[in-house]
């Protein structure tokens, strides 16, 4: 006997809500380190697209492994909202984050900013993935 079990593929608000709590939760933490601010200013342009990309693609796997196991190509728009939705959020937080320590000079050096975005939206957007799957 095998029982069908609905599952959704639309992202809430209340999705949305979780993806924040949980980009907070380590993006705060890893914001705060002086570590993360100097090797922001060290590593080249590709290495940051490489961190970001990475992000994304995990986060796929999850979502992917998580959501749309057998349904993906019926649902593959949903999908595609869903992961960047949970990578835009996250990068929000960090960026947010950043911010608030004096850390994210988006007016001076925006470059420097939005590579310590991505460092602090690396690890911030596993955490926001797992509380999302959550509920």
């Amino acid at each position: 006997m095998t029982i069908e079990v609905e599952q959704q593929h639309e992202m809430r608000l209340k999705d949305a809500a979780q993806v924040v709590f949980g980009a907070g939760a380590i993006a705060l933490p890893v914001a705060m380190s002086k570590d993360t601010w100097e090797i922001a200013e060290e590593l080249q342009p590709s290495d940051i697209m490489t961190i970001a990309c990475t992000s994304v693609l995990l986060i796929g796997f999850f979502v992917y492994a998580a959501y749309f196991r057998g349904h993906f190509w019926k649902h593959w728009p949903q999908f595609l909202f869903r992961v960047l939705a949970i990578y835009g959020l996250t990068a929000i937080v960090a960026s947010v984050n950043l911010g608030l320590l004096n850390q994210a000079p988006w007016l001076t050096d925006p470059t420097l900013a939005f590579n310590q975005t991505v460092l602090v939206a690396l690890p911030a957007s596993f955490a926001a993935t797992v509380v999302d799957h959550m509920s």
